[in-house]
């Protein structure tokens, strides 16, 4: 037996320890294509980027905001683009003054089409203002917008280079519009979109490149209502990134793209990279601070649905990527894309919680745990939860007042050593619950089965509250769905190895989850990171437990 526990011990760790690995590669190390390469080269992209964040250029820029505009006009001409440049009026600035701005246009129509009918076109999307001064710990500081937003920039103009290589096979077009002004209340896109609709004609399908950060994936943070033809498309990408609830979440935050001005009516996809906020809108938002792998994963999204929707007859259609309802999707590392018809995803919570009730019903009265002893369980894992998110909040509110910044739930920047706070928290954290369990397994060897009902319980109350308020909760539902089954079946002693695979992946999407929650909100959410990450534990400490035992 003990030969027997060693090896499970072993597997345990080994799993949990590669499942860790995997969540926290979050950009995993791709190969950097070349510039010679014929494939998209964030390295061609970085000469972009290098040219475009040579200087500030924001509002407070005529000048060098004029020398980007012109080139990135010269670049859609050489490409071959019918591109024009589109003026508006001088306008006062909230911050003082009056501006004028002018958005860039090109259109890259199919090799061959009817005349008779109307081309459809993809409009791609960037800004190629930065943003204007910002008083960062008392300082007045210029972004370069190398990220925010020559990633958008320049990710369109190798995206579209390379697509003119098989442009004899297009069915439908290529429109790019490079806006001003988007960080002074989106006034190239609202100007656009109420005074020069002509550019819209024809587009059925809007892609944005933001960045509100420097690194990490490239997300699918935001998608158009109605977005089941849209997550269809987007299924044709490598490498999927993003989940539907970031949808929810971004209308909390403080910001807007020009994707805002257009989603509720014409289909299309939002995407940027989110973490390290520190840089985001600051000097630090420069050349030398770019990544490769977030330009690299820009890329890999984008060809594979930039390619099939030009190549495709079927979106030829106006309505060809309108949809009736929303799906739930979100994307694990290495695992990829699920998505779920909002129906769909509600029967299989449903017949999982039923499942569960089922599982909870045989082990109260068959395996006779005692629901005295769940519900002390239960009490156990809700004093933790509550204990960690008070004194992650309290941790984060001490390290604002530390470093001379204002408290903030959802936009803490600035902090010092914040990520180190992060981390240190969290391993006491789950070195905390790791002796607590062990002692208490000591005293009641039913205690694993106990606390993986009571967390469970606990999961289940909380999805369900989650589908009622925003229609989805996967981040809980899956470990709920996968513990209950591993409960289910190792009621028969020989699926109890269903334990290390639920464990695995319930650490699998808690890592990566809480990392882009922690890079979306910033370490102001640590509180809540910790609940969360209370939850998380206990289902995969109580999994190994029950691994181990032999009998119930």
């Amino acid at each position: 037996m003990e030969v027997r526990n060693l090896y499970k011990t072993l597997a345990f760790y080994i799993c949990t320890a590669l499942a860790v690995l995997v969540a926290l590669e979050i950009v995993p190390q791709r190969n950097i294509n070349g510039r010679d390469s014929q494939d998209f080269s964030p390295l061609r992209v970085s000469d972009d980027i290098r040219v475009i964040g040579k200087e500030p250029h924001s509002i407070q820029h005529p000048k060098e905001r004029k020398v980007l505009r012109d080139y990135l006009f010269h670049r859609l001409e050489q490409m071959g683009g019918d591109t024009q440049i589109f003026d508006y009026d001088t306008i006062p600035s909230k911050i003082g003054g009056e501006f004028s701005y002018s958005n860039i246009y090109s259109t890259f129509s199919p090799a061959s089409i009817d005349s008779s009918m109307q081309a459809s076109y993809i409009l791609l999307v960037a800004h190629y203002d930065s943003r204007y001064r910002q008083i960062v710990k008392g300082d007045t500081v210029f972004s370069y917008g190398a990220a925010d937003d020559g990633y958008g920039l320049g990710v369109i103009l190798e995206s579209v280079s390379l697509a003119l290589e098989y442009r004899k096979e297009w069915k439908q077009g290529i429109k790019v519009l490079f806006t001003d002004a988007e960080e002074h209340e989106l006034d190239g896109m609202r100007s656009a979109w109420e005074r020069d609709r002509n550019i819209f004609e024809g587009v059925n399908l809007v892609v944005n490149v933001e960045a509100r950060g420097v690194r990490g994936p490239a997300l699918l943070f935001e998608t158009s209502p109605g977005n089941e033809k849209i997550i269809e498309l987007y299924s044709y990408t490598g490498k999927p990134s993003g989940m539907s609830l970031t949808s929810a979440v971004y209308r909390f935050l403080p910001n807007d793209t020009d994707f805002s001005v257009v989603k509720d009516s014409i289909p299309g996809m939002n995407f940027a990279v989110i973490d390290n906020l520190k840089f985001y809108h600051t000097d630090l938002d420069n050349c030398s601070n770019i990544s490769l792998a977030s330009i690299q994963h820009y890329g890999d999204q984008l060809q594979p649905v930039i390619h099939e929707y030009l190549v495709n007859a079927k979106y030829s259609a106006h309505d060809a990527l309108e949809g009736d309802g929303d799906v739930v999707f979100f994307t694990l590392p290495v695992l990829g894309l699920f998505a779920f018809s909002k129906g769909g995803y509600m029967v299989l919570n449903i017949l999982i919680c039923a499942l569960f009730l089922f599982v909870l019903h045989v082990y109260v009265k068959y395996k006779m745990l005692g629901f005295k002893g769940i519900l002390r369980a239960m009490r156990h894992i809700l004093t933790f939860a509550a204990g960690a998110f008070v004194l992650g909040t309290a941790a984060a509110y001490m390290a604002a007042v530390h470093s001379g910044v204002k408290f903030s739930f959802i936009d803490l920047r600035y902090v010092d050593y914040d990520n180190y706070m992060v981390l240190a928290m969290l391993l006491v954290l789950v070195v905390w619950i790791l002796v607590f369990c062990r002692l208490q397994e000591r005293k009641d060897r039913f205690y694993a089965w106990k606390i993986l009902l009571g967390v469970n319980i606990i999961l289940m109350v909380s999805t369900l509250v989650l589908l009622v308020v925003y229609g989805e909760g996967f981040f809980l539902a899956l470990p709920f769905a996968t513990s209950s089954i591993a409960l289910f079946f190792s009621i028969a002693r020989n699926f109890k190895w269903l334990y290390l695979i639920s464990a695995s992946l319930t650490e699998l999407l808690g890592v990566h989850f809480l990392y882009l929650l922690y890079s979306a909100l910033t370490a102001g959410s640590l509180g809540v990171i910790m609940f969360l990450s209370v939850m998380y534990s206990f289902s995969i400490v109580s999994q190994y437990y029950c691994l181990k035992r032999r009998v119930l």
